[in-house]
């Protein structure tokens, strides 16, 4: 068979590329199991392309997004990466991601549907869509069987079924554990002051309240925010049933009643001593409303491989590798999380429970939007946090004063 000039001159510009070859660089700060399973998954896809050669490069999570900037501001960017929530709107604006809605969109095989709305809301401008989110995961309740036992009092999953599991019944029972085995009834917030949001948002959200508005102005000093504020407050100083920031009492110690955080915490409890149950976080005025943490997969604009990086973000983010994914990230797709295999896939949570904490929150979950001066503001309310909970503190000032630092920054 005889080639034509062009055709001879197609054919020795494809061998040329696949002679040389594609070197992807995918950036994470993933670690442990979750790293291994992230390597392997980019050993198969090269396996399964060939001339793709998938790089995976690791920064701690504290140095990431810092390093991931600097290269990208000195024309080394990563292809794809990770990207925590909390970056998300500082990289979009400045327009360091692509924008995947043309490619995924048009993609049967993909099916972006199977992502609810409300998981692609950080990631969404307008109709463009900068990110594909591979853990999704809900605030649940974790409580202490055995303090609830001693106190006498009906568990939150119990509660729960009854339809009885608000933030009065929350307060009370906290009550009722310090009450009767001295220990603290309940944690709102992480060990870390400057993650106060981990849980204490969720309460200030179900109040009517929470920090900021549509127009991303300072709503901490709200009537739903005081509301919010003033039920931590008392816990905190009137019935002494929850820990001060700052206290570093975690509830794996086995002397904390109940605690938020994700479901991935479970796995700091598989030694626990203690028996230990999972709920929904209670419900508010305004609602049962829990905080989605989020974390995606991106293209970085300024990569050199755009058009094959595009595929590989849409391979990792596939139904079959999400199902893969999922036993380390609560995973956004609806085909994937309503699954057997997903409810099943945390050998330290059965999985009936897991249905009722986890998927039962989702409709009603969000997630914290931020503006691109999130980490100042959050230093602020980090700082402000002292003087709220303290004896006496006239709340609606310190509030006053706190959205107005907020605002300025």
């Amino acid at each position: 068979m005889k080639l034509t000039g062009a055709l001879f001159s197609a054919a020795l510009l494809t061998c040329s590329v696949q002679a040389q070859g594609v070197n992807l660089r995918f950036s994470t700060w993933a670690g442990g199991d979750g790293l291994a399973l992230l390597q392997q998954l980019a050993k198969d896809y090269s396996a399964k392309n060939a001339g793709v050669q998938v790089t995976v490069e690791v920064t701690p999570f504290a140095d990431y997004s810092r390093k991931v900037a600097v290269q990208i501001a000195s024309g080394d960017a990563p292809d794809v990466g990770w990207l925590a929530e909390r970056d998300v709107p500082t990289f979009i604006a400045s327009k360091a991601l692509s924008d995947l809605s043309a490619g995924l969109g048009s993609d049967r095989a993909f099916n972006l549907a199977d992502f609810p709305v409300s998981t692609l809301t950080l990631w969404a401008r307008g109709r463009s869509v900068y990110g594909v989110p591979f853990s999704n995961s809900p605030l649940v309740l974790f409580y202490n069987k055995d303090l609830f036992q001693q106190a006498g009092v009906a568990d939150p999953l119990a509660q729960y079924g009854q339809a009885k599991w608000d933030y009065a019944s929350f307060q009370a029972s906290s009550k009722t554990i310090k009450d009767k085995t001295g220990a603290f009834g309940a944690r709102a917030m992480r060990l870390d002051p400057k993650a106060w949001a981990g849980g204490l948002l969720a309460l200030l959200w179900s109040q009517g309240g929470g920090v900021y508005d549509k127009n991303l102005k300072c709503t901490l000093n709200s009537p739903g925010s005081v509301k919010g504020f003033q039920l931590a407050s008392s816990m905190m100083l009137k019935d002494a049933s929850m820990p001060r920031p700052g206290d570093q009492t975690a509830f794996e110690s086995g002397r904390i009643g109940m605690y938020m955080d994700n479901v991935s915490y479970s796995a700091q409890l598989r030694d626990a001593k203690f028996k230990w149950g999972v709920a929904p976080l209670p419900k508010g005025p305004a609602g049962r409303i829990t905080q989605l943490g989020q974390a995606g997969y991106v293209v970085f604009s300024k990569g050199k491989n755009q058009a094959e990086a595009l595929k590989f973000l849409a391979y990792l983010a596939s139904a079959e590798n999400m199902a893969r994914t999922a036993k380390f990230y609560p995973p956004p797709r609806k085909s994937v999380l309503s699954s057997a295999a997903y409810l099943s896939s945390n050998p330290l949570i059965p999985a009936s429970s897991l249905k009722t904490a986890v998927l039962s929150q989702l409709s009603s979950a969000r997630v914290l939007q931020t503006g691109t001066n999130w980490l100042r503001a959050n230093d602020a309310i980090t700082s402000g946090l002292d003087r709220v909970f303290q004896p006496g503190a006239d709340l609606q000032g310190v509030l006053d004063d706190l959205c107005k630092q907020v605002d300025a920054q």
